[in-house]
């Protein structure tokens, strides 16, 4: 497998895994808070390791940064949707 579709398959993981988890925790916990900054410290971890994997590979520069750079978007993005996927969740669950 390529590097690039390596590229994309790891930076699914990074976005599913925690979403997933984090609506888990939501739906049994109904803290807000804690499946929040739960999910939001994984989604750093695993971003983080794919960023160095990322680094580790790419021989070009710009290819580098740019990479880097989509990871750290899709970071914020996923953290922005999950905290309002979380707020819906326990909204619909407290009324």
């Amino acid at each position: 497998m390529s590097n690039a579709v390596l590229y994309w398959i790891y930076l699914g993981i990074a976005f599913v895994v925690p979403f997933v988890i984090g609506v888990l925790l939501m739906r049994k916990t109904n803290r807000l808070g804690f499946s929040f900054w739960i999910t939001t410290a994984l989604n750093i971890v695993l971003t983080g390791l794919a960023a160095l994997w990322w680094k580790s590979v790419t021989t070009d520069q710009f290819q580098m940064m740019f990479g880097m750079a989509f990871y750290g978007v899709s970071a914020v993005n996923l953290m922005v949707i999950e905290f309002f996927a979380l707020f819906s969740i326990r909204k619909k669950m407290n009324s």
